[in-house]
């Protein structure tokens, strides 16, 4: 009961706070106080568990509330602001982390500092009144008869602490191991979210009416409801110009030929990707037509910025010819690919041109120049402004058109010479049609196109990224040209490289609190030994499942790297106390236990259900499970041993005799 007093005073204060900050109950912030949730009770368990003990060595409960808090005040506080200072380098990522991470850091921090204020202050004083009055009240008075498990914990640290360089050894080795795994998995920006749709979009041939465009449609849809009849569950089209809307920008452009499918897949069926990736080999068929796919788009992913293709290749220069070769060069490699499917590029279903080229040796012969012709051309299709009529305050231009020349016609088209000979233009240029680009795009002042592509379903992003690096080192496109990874994959590489200087940061401002809590270099480096080996624990709960990790999973080990050193903080600060390691892990045992139970009960409701928002929460609370559950096991049996062997080190180099007995020492000294 006193335990708990904790969670609705501190829950009270954050929400309190986060109105003052102007922050609004969201699946992010949510996410903190659920994260935050599980580290309320910690400071307060240790604080209880350390009165507790006071009273079973004989103390009243006013002595054993005032000495049990100012044993560990040091300790909860050491540990509380390891877990804030992590979320401070963040504070200064931009992008899609920032996004993510702002409300999360808002609402633990405050959280954790608010169960401090309250273990050090509204505990001792609850205790106080609820704790057993003396030693005679207590039903199990864990100083003289300690339990199973404190005893067989010893009795394992005793065995361990006979070899500590092997156990420091294995340890080292798993270690590298666990790294070694998670290196294998890649990264990714975010993982794919299952909305239950996809849509196709479909153009059309070029010039095509709205009404063949409709038929299209109609035939596409009873392609997709014949071929998935139990997967579908309704169908919306969008087909031709869409009329202008305020309320919504459009990312693409919209003629005639064009006309977008969104498909509903029913619940408890496959996912839109799988049903999607089924019905591509019938509908890539379709003839006199372009299909493209849009899958795991979802409003969360709009709303991130992230609802982009998976593979998007940027190919920059200055000639629209050129960068047409070179983009043309790499689909070509790309369609060879088997992690990559639905390969398109900017310049398909782009409008008819018909490029007039001039034949330079006759058109010397004759005196006709470029300009000329481009004249002539537009007079023959568009007429020419002869003049101006004034009618009052308003002119109108008075034009001169004559009877427009069809397509084939063109070349009979006649005109003068500067000579004043008459000449065809059939006789001094060649007409060829061509298929114009439907968009061209620019960034830094070049013209670019661009290729996207869909990962294939059994691969990972990851590794289809891995191989379209690989076509696009390979290909030779001609030069000028320059071809990258744009859109997801550039998102991704900018953010992990900002996370990953925020870890940098987040390690090392740990270790400045913890030097300054400990005032000794040999304490804070055995602390921050238990956040390599949290990374077993994340190893063994991601690597299993295959998944490459994404930001979220990066922020739960930026955040682990405060959390995992708590227990280790209260093993060490009571070795320094106690002088001896065994018993050092048996009184530290009992709340150790407890708080990282408190913290993965809390965490484990964020691994189930569904919906949009599983892909920020799952994948932060299994990494931050999997690593605590290690970091503890490895604080109560690794760090005696390692910090043994520093013990022993640093009195060999200082001439000193050592410090720390691995021998528990008698229990009237307790």
């Amino acid at each position: 009961m006193i335990v708990t007093a904790a969670v609705p005073v501190s829950i009270a204060s954050t929400l309190f706070f986060m109105h003052l900050g102007d922050y609004s109950l969201n699946i992010v912030t949510l996410g903190g106080l659920a994260l935050g949730a599980g580290m309320l009770v910690d400071n307060a368990i240790v604080v209880v568990e350390s009165m507790y003990r006071n009273v079973s060595e004989g103390h009243s409960s006013d002595i054993a509330a005032a000495r049990g808090t100012s044993q560990v005040a040091g300790a909860i506080t050491a540990s509380t602001l390891t877990t804030c200072v992590v979320f401070l380098p963040v504070f200064f990522v931009q992008g899609l982390a920032a996004r993510l991470i702002e409300g999360i850091a808002f609402t633990v921090v405050l959280s954790l500092l608010a169960s401090l204020v309250v273990a050090v202050f509204l505990i001792p004083a609850l205790g106080r009144w609820f704790l057993p009055k003396t030693t005679a009240d207590l039903k199990h008075n864990r100083a003289e008869h300690p339990g199973f498990m404190r005893r067989s914990a010893e009795g394992i640290v005793r065995g361990l602490l006979r070899a500590p360089a092997t156990v420091v050894c294995l340890t080292i080795l798993l270690t590298g191991g666990a790294i070694y795994l998670l290196v294998q998995l890649g990264t990714e920006l975010l993982p794919p979210s299952d909305p239950k749709q996809f849509s196709i979009r479909l153009i059309g041939a070029t010039g095509q009416r709205v009404e063949s465009t409709t038929n299209q449609v109609h035939g596409l849809e009873a392609v997709v409801r014949q071929s998935a009849p139990d997967q579908v569950g309704a169908t919306l089209s969008e087909i031709g110009r869409l009329p202008d809307d305020d309320r919504i920008i459009r990312r693409e452009m919209t003629e005639e030929n064009t006309a977008r499918i969104h498909v509903r897949v029913v619940e408890g069926g496959p996912t839109g990707r799988e049903v999607a990736y089924r019905l591509q080999d019938i509908i890539d068929e379709l003839p006199n037509s372009e299909i493209d796919w849009e899958i795991n788009k979802s409003a969360l992913a709009s709303a991130l910025g992230t609802a982009r293709v998976p593979i998007l290749i940027e190919v920059a220069g200055q000639e629209l010819s050129d960068i047409r070769q070179g983009v043309e060069l790499i689909q070509e490699r790309l369609q060879e690919l088997p992690e990559i499917w639905n390969i398109r590029n900017s310049f398909e279903g782009g409008p008819p041109e018909l490029h007039i080229e001039l034949d330079h040796a006759y058109a010397d012969a004759l005196q006709v120049d470029v300009a000329t012709v481009a004249r002539v051309l537009e007079s023959s299709i568009d007429g020419r402004t002869a003049t101006m009529m004034s009618v009052g305050d308003e002119e109108y231009p008075i034009t001169i058109r004559m009877n427009t020349p069809l397509r084939e016609d063109l070349g009979n088209v006649k005109f003068r010479n500067q000579a004043g000979v008459e000449v065809a233009i059939g006789e001094v240029a060649q007409f060829s049609e061509k298929e114009g680009a439907r968009e061209v795009f620019r960034r830094n002042q070049r013209r670019t196109a661009q290729i996207t592509a869909q990962v294939s379903d059994g691969f990972e992003l990851p590794q289809a990224v891995a191989v379209v690096e690989e076509v696009l080192a390979d290909t030779a496109i001609p030069a000028g040209l320059s071809a990258s990874l744009r859109g997801e994959e550039e998102e991704r590489a900018k953010t992990f490289g900002e996370l990953q200087l925020a870890g940098i940061l987040a390690i090392l401002l740990v270790l400045m609190v913890l030097a300054g809590s400990f005032e000794s270099l040999l304490q804070p480096i055995t602390v921050l030994t238990s956040i390599p080996l949290a990374l077993v624990g994340v190893a063994i709960a991601m690597v299993p499942l295959g998944d490459p990790i994404g930001v979220m999973s990066m922020l739960g080990l930026i955040v682990l790297s405060g959390v995992a050193v708590n227990d280790a903080v209260l093993l060490i600060s009571t070795v320094e106390r106690k002088d001896a390691l065994v018993q050092a892990v048996g009184i530290r045992l009992r709340p150790v236990t407890m708080t990282t139970l408190t913290t993965v009960l809390a965490l484990t409701p964020l691994l189930f259900g569904g919906g949009e928002g599983a892909v920020l929460r799952q994948p932060m609370a299994l990494t931050i499970i999997g690593g605590i559950v290690t970091a503890t096991i490895g604080s109560l049996l690794v760090l005696p041993c390692l910090y043994t062997l520093l013990d022993n080190l640093s009195n060999k180099i200082t001439g000193k005799t050592s410090s720390v007995s691995p021998v528990e020492p008698e229990p009237s000294a307790v």
